[in-house]
């Protein structure tokens, strides 16, 4: 939905950039515009901490922009540290390690994304900027005559996301789309999908199993079921908390893409793996969550009348 400033509901707040989303793009954004002296409003629609599926898994790229971030990425801090990837497949085991590089760290870290979201938050309101949670953005606010963006109206909402005031709006000269897959904001100015960009989907849940102290992130190039090759690629990353994320995507390249049941096909390929590795439905702590994975900047242009994706 879009409004005028005629039809806007009272302005609540004025800022130099607002941030819908406060996901890890959306708050290393608020942090590096807040460092520069920005006045930033971050808005995110839910409470932390709250958790997103995800293999929970980082990379020394990853990671570099972490400690840029001055974040403490030590063990003491609650962070698994890893080596480099364990690759299966084709009846291979490969380990590789992290490359040592002077621009990058020499190792992976692994966090669950029920806290990380949160970390990278507070990191963002520590460098100065505002952070509002349970801020539901329902729409942008357009100049009548350019059809630029000046602002969002939001609806405050409870922990079940329902509306639990009234309708307000914020101001900004830039408004950052952080908003996720759905990015409602970018339909809303008129941001449609391009289809020639590659979209994946994935599921993941957690096993309690001896290996979640894991010096690896485990990658699987091939499932199998017996001896009939599955579709999609699988991962096992420990939390070094007792339990593993395990989970597989898939991409639409794949002809099985959108016509087999994900869960189900989890399930088959962890039933092939060794029982001493625990991945058995009494030993799951959560329940199996997916996701879409849009890629490749589906959305495009990235900047257009004062929204930046």
């Amino acid at each position: 939905m879009t409004t005028t400033p005629a039809t806007a509901p009272p302005t609540t707040a004025e800022a130099d950039v607002i941030i819908v989303g406060a996901g890890p793009g959306g708050s290393t954004a608020a942090y590096h515009l807040a460092q520069a002296g920005l006045d930033v409003l971050l808005l995110e629609k839910t409470e932390f901490p709250r958790d997103k599926v995800c293999g929970d898994g980082l990379t020394p790229r990853a990671v570099k922009q972490l400690v840029n971030m001055g974040i403490d990425v030590s063990t003491e801090a609650g962070w698994l540290h890893n080596k480099g990837l364990r690759i299966m497949g084709a009846g291979h085991e490969l380990q590789l390690h992290w490359p040592e590089l002077s621009s990058f760290p020499d190792y992976g870290l692994v966090r669950p994304r029920s806290d990380f979201d949160q970390i990278l938050a507070n990191q963002a309101v520590k460098a100065g900027a505002h952070l509002r949670e349970r801020t539901n953005v329902t729409g942008p606010i357009l100049d009548e005559r350019s059809g630029r963006i000046l602002g969002v109206t939001a609806k405050p909402v409870d922990e079940r996301g329902r509306q639990s005031g009234d309708e307000v709006s914020y101001r900004s000269r830039l408004v950052i789309a952080a908003d996720g897959n759905s990015t409602r904001l970018s339909l809303a100015m008129g941001l449609g999908k391009r289809d020639d960009r590659p979209m994946g989907v994935a599921v993941r849940t957690y096993y309690k199993n001896p290996n979640s102290n894991d010096d690896w992130l485990e990658s699987w190039l091939e499932l199998w079921d017996g001896e009939n090759l599955l579709p999609g690629y699988g991962w096992i990353f420990g939390m070094g908390d007792g339990t593993s994320n395990v989970g597989l995507g898939m991409l639409n390249t794949s002809k099985s893409f959108g016509n087999v049941d994900y869960k189900d096909v989890l399930r088959r390929w962890l039933a092939q793996l060794p029982p001493e590795r625990g991945f058995v439905d009494e030993n799951m702590t959560q329940p199996i969550r997916g996701a879409a994975l849009p890629m490749g900047f589906n959305r495009q242009p990235h900047y257009t009348r004062g929204m930046l994706l």
